[in-house]
């Protein structure tokens, strides 16, 4: 028999099930209260909440405890629920690997007393709506800026293009987070009024109805790209439609769009060698003009982003003559005589890692960029920028130094990381940009023997306004693409020291590093096979 369990323990409130044997039917069991644990019959609990939250409310006060633990998936919303009864507890771990969906979102939003909530992933269109409405810091356990493809194929990247969107596009059949992000979107919008089906199955316009339904839609207009695929639907398709009486009362129409795909895809069929040969010779040179035009914007991308390296080169050269602030030491065994001689030679490259002042640097930095945190060298490599963040893991992706639209990004730091007080687990992303090396272009190095072998090559500089730090390398590895190396705060030190020996485990080479408890490590994150794989740096801080 399963019941619902309060467990007070290490200034923690856990929130779980009590599973018991069916064969122990002793009414007087079945609610429980005593020192150490509340449990109550899950009926009786609904209906006598306020009580409960009474009973908790006394220990809570007596034990000061104000964090609250959701162990189980099914007591999310009601443990929400209970919440809003106990304004002492302030931060709460939703523990199960799932996705905030809409109704939980719906129920943080009626907490007024939470001031941290820890899960594993939210969409950001529900994050962005939590940001804007309350004063509650979400933590994820997730990659923040994974998105479903529903949401990025029509580019609903914000609450407010959810909530005015007229059109939808569906070319694939839906996923679970795909329908996850659907029924989200129709619970919020109040606009929409045609869906493009560029593919379809039988199964997924019955679903797509069921939802449309459930949210009482009407005047809605599913428009069908007509290709022979889509056409093979149509007799079962029809039969349906003049059945469903949903379809008929809230004026859902159905449309076929033939379109010129599908039309020269029948016309070709009559057509004689000659013309086909000039039509194959058009869509060559279509191909080859896309091709074209997108290496001429990596190259026009390139050209801007080597523009803002000779910028920030100028601005540092200005602030070291202007300031007097000569360099006093070096990891270069010839940065005395390029001191001595500087007069006398061209201007110095700011990637030198002998600018020792970088809350200075950082500081002149954040005139031209006020989201500068930090200054990232990696020995050997072509890794060496300054280091921005913004309020989201998606800005930097599109954005450069200048936070001009490039769609070669820039060198970010996770947003929920804090450069003034670091977590135990601090990451850096940036694009794999290999043919110009650009970014973590040059990251890949880091995978050669001769390359990590080299005990030089294995201390990271990574420098924020607040300290100068040397980090030494202790894991790399490429893995499939996955989220399980991004988690920036731990519950425990032994939920941490698992981590860290997990990422150690990992490895191509052992790098005979140890990491203790109270340790905070550096992770560099960007992608490799063409992002379908994650190519991974893990280093220590040891100064």
């Amino acid at each position: 028999m399963k019941k619902i369990k309060f467990t007070a323990s290490e200034k923690t409130l856990f929130i779980d099930y009590n599973i018991e044997n069916n064969a122990i039917k002793n009414i007087n069991n079945t609610n429980i209260i005593n020192d150490e644990n509340l449990i109550f019959d899950i009926k009786y609990f609904k209906n006598n909440m306020n009580l409960v939250a009474g009973f908790l409310n006394v220990i809570i006060k007596n034990e000061n405890i104000k964090n609250a633990v959701i162990v189980n998936a099914d007591l999310i919303k009601i443990g929400l629920e209970l919440l809003e009864l106990m304004p002492t507890i302030e931060n709460l771990v939703i523990k199960p690997d799932i996705p905030i969906d809409y109704d939980l979102h719906l129920a943080i939003l009626k907490n007024d007393t939470l001031k941290v909530i820890n899960c594993y992933t939210i969409p950001t269109y529900l994050l962005e709506r939590i940001d804007t409405t309350k004063n509650v810091k979400i933590e994820t356990r997730n990659e923040v800026f994974f998105i479903s493809n529903f949401i990025r194929i029509n580019k609903l990247d914000s609450y407010s293009d959810i909530f005015y969107k007229r059109k939808l596009i569906i070319n694939y059949d839906f996923n679970e987070a795909d329908w996850q992000d659907f029924n989200a979107f129709l619970s919020i919008n109040s606009y929409l009024k045609v869906l493009y089906f560029e593919f379809i199955s039988l199964d997924l316009i019955k679903e797509i109805i069921k939802y449309l339904k459930k949210y009482d839609k009407k005047n809605i207009t599913i428009n069908i790209k007509g290709t022979t695929n889509n056409l093979t639907y149509f007799d079962g398709l029809e039969n349906y439609v003049k059945k469903n009486k949903y379809i008929k009362k809230n004026n859902i129409k159905f449309k076929i769009d033939y379109t010129r795909e599908y039309k020269m895809e029948n016309f070709l069929k009559l057509l004689n060698f000659t013309t086909v040969k000039y039509i194959l010779v058009v869509i060559i040179l279509s191909c080859v003009t896309g091709y074209g035009i997108n290496q001429y914007d990596i190259y026009q991308s390139s050209k801007e982003i080597n523009s803002i390296n000779d910028d920030i080169s100028d601005l540092l050269e200005e602030y070291i003559n202007y300031d007097n602030d000569i360099p006093l030491e070096s990891t270069d065994e010839n940065v005395e005589s390029q001191v001595e001689s500087s007069s006398e030679t061209s201007k110095p490259s700011y990637v030198s890692p002998y600018y020792k002042n970088y809350a200075k640097v950082i500081s002149v930095l954040k005139e031209t960029n006020p989201d500068t945190v930090g200054w990232l060298t990696v020995n050997n490599t072509t890794v060496n920028y300054p280091v921005v963040q913004s309020t989201n893991n998606s800005y930097y992706l599109t954005h450069d130094f200048n936070r001009n639209s490039n769609s070669l990004g820039w060198v970010f730091m996770d947003y929920r990381n804090d450069a003034t007080n670091l977590q135990q687990n601090t990451v850096i992303y940036g694009h794999n940009l290999a043919k110009d090396k650009l970014m973590f272009g040059n990251l890949s190095a880091t995978l050669n023997p001769s390359w990590y072998k080299n005990t030089s090559n294995q201390l990271i500089t990574f420098n924020t306004a607040s300290a100068d730090m040397q980090w030494r390398i202790f894991s790399i590895y490429k893995i499939p693409a996955t989220n399980d190396y991004l988690y920036n705060t731990f519950n425990t030190q032994e939920e941490f020291l698992t981590f860290a020996n997990k990422m150690k485990s990992r490895s191509i080479y052992d790098f005979g590093v140890a990491i203790n408890a109270n340790d905070k490590i550096l992770t560099l994150s960007t992608c490799q096979g063409s992002g379908k794989e994650r190519l991974v740096v893990h280093a220590v801080l040891v100064e």
